[in-house]
């Protein structure tokens, strides 16, 4: 826990000019910095969802399904995010000599975060919260409560950086043969999210969190590039990992998902 500590108080105290010097130099060259853009605000809502469908028939048969709701709400003093995720899948097995369908993965997340703006609407409070429900892997749930602070280092009509860190409290319900295991604690969340338009029709985004205190962590890395079919309809490419590090030997502890999916914005 002192090494973790000592790992955020250096973060945090690093000067924020360097700190956006540094990562401007890695994701966006030569364009101006808007974070301390005074304009007149205007109140925005955006939703979209994700739809993926597969089936297979033959050798091997089956159905897996994914969904994704994803949704900003930008007010003069909040920004709140929401995302909801669920997976499914079928497979066909053989059981008592006969073919049948056997659900062999079934997960739902759901998330919120809401930022409170300070006097710099680009320095920001936040509150965050989680849950997933995963019937096939070695935890039966697991949830995080965080709270801290969030900086939005630019945002314009091309890209937009921001990060997070704070400290919270996990709790997670894990299986190991017959026994449950009951993991609670103080941990570290951080996350961060840099979107690149290379033009009205492609989007790059790339979204990173942890979670982690000395004995448990857990985090998430997203990689999509999403391009347009027509004005509210898009093709999306993603790639997914989820990282869980226990005490205890359970199961693999990185979980993969490549997915193509149809991305419809609402809003």
């Amino acid at each position: 826990m002192k090494l973790i500590c000592a790992t955020l108080f250096l973060f945090i105290s690093f000067s924020s000019s360097a700190r956006t010097d540094v990562i401007r130099a890695l994701f966006l060259a030569d364009a101006p910095f808007h974070g301390d853009a005074t304009a007149e605000h205007q109140d925005s809502f955006e939703m979209n969802g994700e739809l993926g469908i597969i089936y297979a028939s033959g050798n091997t048969t089956g159905t897996t399904v994914t969904g994704k709701l994803n949704a900003k709400q930008d007010l003069l003093k909040w920004h709140h995010r929401y995302v909801a995720k669920v997976l499914y899948k079928q497979n066909e097995q053989v059981i008592d000599s006969n073919s049948q369908l056997v659900t062999s993965a079934q997960n739902v997340f759901v998330s919120m975060q809401s930022d409170y703006k300070l006097r710099n609407p680009s320095n920001r409070l936040f509150i965050y919260g989680e849950y997933e429900d995963d019937r096939f892997n070695s935890y039966q749930y697991q949830a995080a409560l965080a709270v801290g602070y969030t900086e939005q280092l630019w945002s314009d009509e091309e890209s937009e950086f921001t990060y997070s860190v704070g400290p919270g409290y996990a709790k997670s319900i894990a299986k190991e043969n017959t026994d449950v295991l009951d993991q609670t604690g103080v941990i570290i969340r951080a996350a961060m999210e840099y979107e690149k338009k290379f033009n009205d029709k492609a989007t790059f985004r790339q979204y990173l969190s942890t979670e982690t205190d000395e004995e448990f962590s857990r985090s998430f890395s997203e990689t999509s590039l999403a391009a347009k079919i027509n004005g509210s309809l898009a093709m999306k490419l993603s790639f997914n990992m989820t990282h869980n590090r226990s005490p205890q030997e359970l199961d693999e502890p990185l979980d993969t998902q490549t997915s193509v999916t149809l991305v419809y914005q609402f809003f």
